[in-house]
């Protein structure tokens, strides 16, 4: 079986696509976060679930909105939207803004503790569309949960999910805010226009050598500078693939997610003729992550790919 790291197991968590999707992975994942059940476990969570039923109840009545996140984005956008004061848990690896840090743990992406949501009076979900299990969704309404999904497919859905959250805060300035600064920055990147800069290899990480595909926001942020996915043509978020396959197609730049550069393939890239020129090394939550710090991760590829002066 392959051994996952948790910085693999993190990005895939926190980027990428569907349950289905995934399954191009490596199966070993899903043992990697499959629960073990005791016996006797259903019975306790069962009674534990219906005895938290009564906080939810209460929270309803009070009027208190009281919000969990099923995807380190959408904890990111849900404080740039106005909610942070509305958070009562997040999934793990919500790293932005800090202080998400703070708020209690109820699972990760796959893996949700709905005991835990139960207990911290959850009256609201924010679900990852394309990527929250369906059947995840249905088991939250049927404790009571109302359930938002969330679409952040393409740079416009931020936009859009941002005014979406933002009628959730008590005061919808601050998303609405946020939402009409990044679509002008948007529209001001796109109408400047950019020369073609060639094709690039996105890795996300070395072993196994994973990269994106055509349903993923990379694309857009690789088109608003100049570039053209390597693996555009695959019909998928992400995928696995082989170095032939990448070399074969003679990319003209080699991206490499920072969090995966602990087991670099800089070696291997250089051995390939790919200059230091060639190869950049880039943070994954601002660049591939789909939040209006994405803007920030686009300016800095474009100057990174900028013709030499």
């Amino acid at each position: 079986m392959r051994a996952w790291t948790h910085t693999q197991i993190d990005q895939i968590l926190a980027f990428f696509g569907s349950d289905e999707e995934h399954a191009v992975i490596d199966v070993d994942l899903a043992a990697v976060t499959a629960p073990k059940r005791e016996p006797g476990a259903a019975l306790i969570t069962t009674l534990g679930l219906a005895a938290s039923l009564l906080l939810v109840a209460g929270a309803s009545v009070a009027g208190q909105a009281r919000i969990v996140t099923l995807a380190p984005h959408l904890t990111e956008l849900a404080y740039s939207a106005g909610l942070g004061d509305k958070l009562v848990g997040v999934v793990e690896y919500s790293d932005y803004p800090p202080e998400a840090a703070a708020l209690p743990s109820i699972g990760n992406a796959f893996r949700f503790d709905m005991e835990t949501i139960m207990v911290l009076g959850a009256t609201r979900a924010l679900a990852w569309d394309g990527g929250t299990p369906q059947a995840v969704g249905l088991q939250l309404e049927a404790l009571g949960v109302e359930v938002t999904w969330i679409r952040t497919r393409s740079l416009d859905d931020i936009v859009a999910a941002l005014l979406e959250l933002a009628d959730l805060a008590s005061d919808s300035a601050r998303g609405q805010a946020a939402a009409r600064s990044l679509e002008k920055a948007l529209t001001e990147r796109r109408e400047a226009g950019m020369e073609p800069r060639g094709s690039a290899f996105y890795q996300v990480s070395a072993r196994p050598l994973y990269t994106l595909g055509s349903r993923h926001v990379i694309n857009e942020v690789l088109a608003l500078c100049g570039l053209e996915n390597l693996f555009a043509d695959l019909d998928i978020e992400a995928a696995v693939v082989d170095l032939e396959a990448v070399l074969a197609r003679q990319p003209d730049w080699i991206i490499v997610s920072e969090e995966s550069s602990a087991g670099s393939m800089s070696p291997t890239w250089k051995a390939h003729g790919f200059s230091p020129r060639d190869l950049l090394v880039v943070d994954p939550t601002v660049l591939i992550r789909p939040t209006p710090r994405i803007i920030q991760g686009i300016e800095l590829l474009c100057a990174m790919t900028a013709p030499d002066t």
